[in-house]
């Protein structure tokens, strides 16, 4: 090889190694929000994988003994599943990133952007994870009753006391303790982080031969409380956490929304009740049976101030969900994708003995007694 295509080669090379060098340097500011050091292993490990045609665990079927159905729920671009003994990580292409040994009784999961919170409800161990390790795990002197976990990493736990109606603890982005907070006067029995530095707390109080239900506005920052909001004659039968930063309570006979400026009822039942019901952060979605021959169910979607998206009707459901904007109706024989209009977007077969849906905006998890299914989403969600 002469001189001359000797330097050819050399510049190529080059040139070759700038135009990776910003790509790359492209793909980090395009990307910034996404980078972090467990999303660059999580691909690393599939660049891996795929590179040398391996699998660990991969399948989109994830089996388990009857009677011991594990919990599912979406994470980052794959899934995590928590069972009584194990707790385990899988990719968006369902290889299995991880898997670490717990012994939980009744396993409680929480995941935020970039954690995984798990918790023995009735017990007193608690651990958080990332994809690959774990991160933080502790043994409280107490039960635990509830608790969150935020994008940044903070936990606050919810545990019974001894002389109060509860303890609330907050964990700081290290894991050391941040907060404390008794509750003397009512039970303590959900926590959300809702705003910056705040978490609301979701408590309950006899009030003569009714329930009310009464949620706090902490400040852990501060180590203030800054608001309490009473609803009369309401039980929180489900908490949810809404993406404007209010905390809706699915009640016996509708939907409560409270804000620190008050609380107000958004839908109510009225003489109708709920077979199945899902709330996400944008929307709660309601199945009634009608009680017809053929098994018609009246599917009612509202959003976070109670404004009805659309109802329409529905054979043989199973199960209802909803991400971002496409809500989502399990039947006996398909899955159902709507967006908020009430248009079907998608629309697939699902296995026989599938029960229940977990949706998320890459994967959607189907399952029952023995078996669950791995279904991408990522073209049905925007």
């Amino acid at each position: 090889m002469n001189e001359k295509k000797l330097k050819q080669l050399f510049l190529v090379k080059r040139l070759l190694f700038v135009t990776i060098i910003a790509y790359v340097a492209l793909f980090f500011l395009m990307n910034t929000s996404y980078l972090s050091i467990d999303n660059m292993r999580r691909f690393a490990y599939s660049a891996k994988t795929a590179l040398t045609q391996t699998s660990a665990s991969a399948n989109d079927v994830i089996t388990y003994s009857s009677g011991n159905i594990p919990v599912f729920s979406p994470f980052k671009d794959g899934i995590t599943v928590l069972g009584d003994s194990s707790i385990s990580v899988y990719s968006r292409d369902n290889i299995r990133f991880s898997v670490h040994s717990v012994n939980y009784r009744n396993p409680v999961l929480r995941v935020s952007d970039e954690y995984i919170l798990c918790f023995d409800r009735g017990g007193k161990k608690l651990s958080v994870y990332n994809s690959f390790d774990l991160l933080f795990e502790k043994e409280f002197s107490d039960v635990i009753i509830n608790a969150d976990i935020d994008d940044s990493g903070r936990i606050a736990v919810i545990t019974e006391k001894y002389g109060y109606k509860g303890q609330l603890t907050v964990f700081n982005t290290s894991f050391e303790e941040r907060f404390l907070w008794y509750s003397a006067d009512s039970y303590l029995v959900d926590v959300a982080f809702t705003s910056t530095n705040s978490v609301s707390v979701v408590s309950v109080v006899q009030n003569m031969e009714n329930i009310d239900t009464v949620v706090y506005s902490l400040n852990y920052s501060a180590g203030e409380e800054r608001a309490k909001v009473v609803s009369q004659s309401t039980f929180p039968i489900s908490v949810s956490k809404k993406n404007d930063g209010s905390v809706e309570i699915l009640s016996e006979t509708g939907l409560v929304s409270f804000r620190s400026g008050g609380c107000n009822t958004v839908y109510s039942y009225g003489s109708r009740v709920p077979y199945k019901f899902h709330q996400s952060d944008k929307y709660t979605v309601f199945a009634y049976d009608l009680n017809t021959p053929n098994k018609h169910f009246s599917v009612y979607v509202t959003d976070i101030t109670g404004n009805k998206q659309f109802e329409t009707i529905v054979e043989n459901v199973k199960s209802v969900s909803a991400f971002s904007d496409t809500i989502f109706v399990l039947t006996s024989e398909k899955l159902l994708a709507f967006d908020r209009t009430g248009t079907v977007v998608s629309e697939i077969s699902v296995s026989e003995g599938v029960t229940d849906i977990v949706a998320g905006k890459q994967k959607c998890i189907l399952y029952g007694s023995e078996k669950a299914y791995i279904v991408s989403t990522a073209i049905i969600v925007k």
